[in-house]
């Protein structure tokens, strides 16, 4: 018994001594992290919107993972995304072991001008039950002992937050509940939306937004004295609203995604050129 408890230990989220710091690199007006996944290094987009992490058609080939099962579920403009499925991919960054529990499989494409391809993506479900910093400006993610959380949490603003797990239960985000005058609504914490804040057009009015406004530059206030600065963009989407880089890269984003909490510190780092910049134009 003496043994199993220290294997328990050992295999805990938390059993780090010190805080565990992995690198991020800028991709477009975002961050990814190279990956190391079947014996190759890989470039994979961090999305903590993104709900289930995922892995191109060659990876899951060269794993031969896809055993027929599939992923179901809805993208925020209500479009259903349907998938092949691998379960348990292990994968490392900086030397540390993950493993994906239920990893998509889809081609995500070139998504810059120097034709990179991006070969999967990993969302905040690597990260089920820790508690992580993002340091977006800083180009990092933080593995938090209790004890350094401690420090985050005192010198940080706690708001509201609701661990949003949807696809059975696989998927993890992070919803932000913003007051308004229609009450709490929820904002999903997106750093795939490189370059705006999005509320859905039901509740622009609650804002003081004009729901058939063209985009523009504005504010949201979260709560608290945190105020998302950013492209806003009155949308059709079934979220309540999302806040992607412009906001996430001006704080240092504590999350404990094991009891849903979340706390707020303005980033003493100022984000690298390009990093949450608004797109040059958005399609009507």
């Amino acid at each position: 018994m003496i043994l199993a408890a220290a294997l328990l230990a050992l295999m805990s989220p938390a059993h780090e001594s010190e805080p565990v710091s992995l690198k991020l690199e800028q991709f477009r007006r975002s961050v990814a992290f190279r990956v190391n996944l079947a014996g190759k290094e890989r470039l994979f987009q961090f999305d903590t919107g993104g709900g289930i992490s995922f892995i191109s058609p060659e990876i899951a080939k060269s794993l031969r993972c896809e055993k027929g099962a599939r992923v179901v579920g809805f993208r925020m403009t209500g479009d259903k995304l349907v998938t092949p499925r691998c379960d348990n991919v292990a994968v490392s960054i900086d030397g540390k072991t993950f493993t994906i529990p239920i990893a998509g499989v889809a081609q995500l494409g070139e998504l810059n001008a120097k034709g990179v391809t991006i070969d999967g993506m990993i969302a905040l479900d690597l990260f089920a039950g820790r508690t992580i910093t993002l340091d977006f400006a800083g180009k990092r993610l933080i593995l938090e002992t209790p004890k350094s959380a401690a420090v985050r949490k005192a010198r940080g603003v706690e708001l509201p937050m609701r661990i949003v797990r949807e696809i059975g239960g696989y998927a993890l985000a992070a919803h932000i509940d913003v007051p308004s005058k229609l009450g709490a609504l929820g904002f999903e914490l997106d750093s795939g939306n490189g370059g705006t804040l999005l509320v859905a057009k039901p509740y622009a009015a609650a804002f003081g937004l004009d729901p058939n406004a063209a985009p523009h530059d504005g504010s949201i206030p979260l709560g608290r004295g945190i105020v998302a600065h950013g492209f806003v963009v009155p949308a059709d989407i079934t979220l309540d609203g999302n806040l992607g880089m412009p906001f996430l890269k001006d704080y240092l984003v504590t999350l404990d995604l094991d009891r849903g909490r979340a706390w707020f510190a303005r980033n003493p780092v100022q984000a690298p050129p390009g990093m949450g910049e608004a797109p040059p134009a958005l399609p009507k």
